[in-house]
Parts: C-alpha cells; structure tokens; sequence
C-alpha cells in the first residue's frame, strides 16, 4: 500500500490559497526562486478548492492543518508518526466530512494530557474509513524514568534520615533512662546513707546514756562504799576509846 508520512515542508500553494481567500494578492507571498514555476502553476488556478487540487498539492494543504492543530504542553516532546495513506487522502479530499473526523481524531488525540507519563513516541494510522485507523503510543520517555529513579533515591534518604532520627531518638531516651536510673540510684543512696548515719547517731546517744547511766552508778557504789568505811573506822575508834576508859577505870 502506497502511504503518505506528514510533517513535511510546508506547502506554499496553501499558503497562496490562504491568502486568496483572506483577499491578499499573490505576489504579496514571497517564496524562493526555485518554487517560483511550481507557485507561478498553483497561482494560475486560483481560486483554487481542496477538489481541484492534485493529490500532491491536498497532501501539503492537509499536513499544514494537521500542523496547526493544537498540542498538549505534555506532549511537547514526544514524537508524532501518522501514517496517512493515499486511499485516505483520496477519501478526505472528495470529502470534507471524513476530513473533518480525521482532524477531529488528531486534534484529540494531541490534546491527551499524559502528565509525567508521556511515552517516547505515538502512531497514528489513518485509513479510508474510520474503521481502518488506530494508533499507539510506545515507551516511556528518559525524564521518567529518570524522575522515578530520583523519587525512589529521595524515598530511600528520607526513609534512611527517619531511621537514622529514631535511632538518634531511641539514643536520647536510652541515655536519659541510664541517667534517670543513676539519679534514682544516687537519691536512694543518699536517703540510706542519711538513716545509716541518724541510727549510728541515735545509737551513740544511747551508748553513751548507759555509760553515763553506769558511770553514775559505780560513782554512787563508791560514795557509799567510802561512807560505810568511814562509818566503820568511827565506829572501832569509838569501840577503842571505850575499851581504854574502861581499862582505866579498872586500874583506879
């Protein structure tokens, strides 16, 4: 099958056509020397209609509105194959309203939003009836992936950052558990420390009230001890002197 491929060079009869109709002159449309018999043909049959054209010269005239359809920013970078045959062609320039379906076909087709998703390229064939076009898009463009691989990379230092904080979290509080534990343990020891040291104080204060206790005691023990003494000494001076007078009265 004999095929047609768009995007080619802009067609300068259209062009002149174009500016017919929009009541400009031809030779208000410049074009180079080269065209210039090509044009000086076209322009002979002006005005001219999609009808009259040849196929070549409705080829150019179609691409040229293909071109001006609008195209989705996200598409801006993808790259666009539509494979129009001659019979379609043909079928569009007899015509107009399987022209129309077909430029309302690209038209949606370029407006798709694909966002961050848009594929490497999208074919589109167009056959003589509607039933005979399809298209398709292909591959993933490089941005993507290169967007994925990024977001996945930011994933993994977020996901390391998080659990490097709960590691440096699950330090501090193990830390503050260790200090909370030694300040405990250091208030306990302190505390027992105080009542060691009051029951050693109290038991001194009680020691030393027994020793007072038995020092009082024994210094009573021996006041009495040297009062008995006395008292006896007092008693066989007494017992002596007597016994003297007596002898003395035995004498007389």
């Amino acid at each position: 099958m004999e095929t047609g491929f768009i995007y080619q060079n802009t067609y300068l009869a259209a062009k002149v056509y174009q500016d017919m109709k929009n009541g400009k002159k031809p030779e208000d449309t410049q074009a180079p020397e080269e065209d210039g018999i090509f044009l000086d043909k076209i322009t002979e049959k002006v005005p001219v209609s999609p009808k009259d054209m040849t196929l070549e010269e409705y080829k150019e005239y179609f691409n040229e509105k293909v071109e001006a359809l609008y195209t989705h920013p996200s598409q801006k970078d993808m790259n666009w194959f539509i494979d129009i045959t001659d019979a379609a062609y043909r079928r569009m320039q007899a015509d107009p309203a399987y022209e129309q379906k077909v430029l309302d076909l690209l038209a949606k087709n370029k407006a798709v939003n694909f966002g961050s998703y848009a594929p490497r390229f999208a074919y589109t064939h167009i056959g003589d009836t509607m039933e005979k076009c399809y298209g398709y898009t292909q591959g993933i463009r490089d941005e993507y992936r290169r967007a994925r691989r990024l977001a996945a990379k930011r994933r993994d230092e977020l996901e390391q950052q998080r659990k490097q904080r709960r590691k440096e979290l699950l330090k501090k509080y193990l830390k503050k558990r260790a200090e909370e534990k030694e300040l405990r343990r250091k208030l306990l020891e302190q505390h027992f420390k105080k009542k060691r040291l009051e029951r050693d104080r109290q038991q001194r204060v009680w020691v030393n009230k027994r020793l007072l206790l038995k020092a009082s005691n024994a210094y009573e023990a021996n006041i009495m001890l040297e009062e008995s003494a006395e008292e006896k000494a007092r008693i066989a001076q007494m017992a002596e002197e007597r016994s003297q007078q007596q002898d003395m009265l035995r004498e007389v």
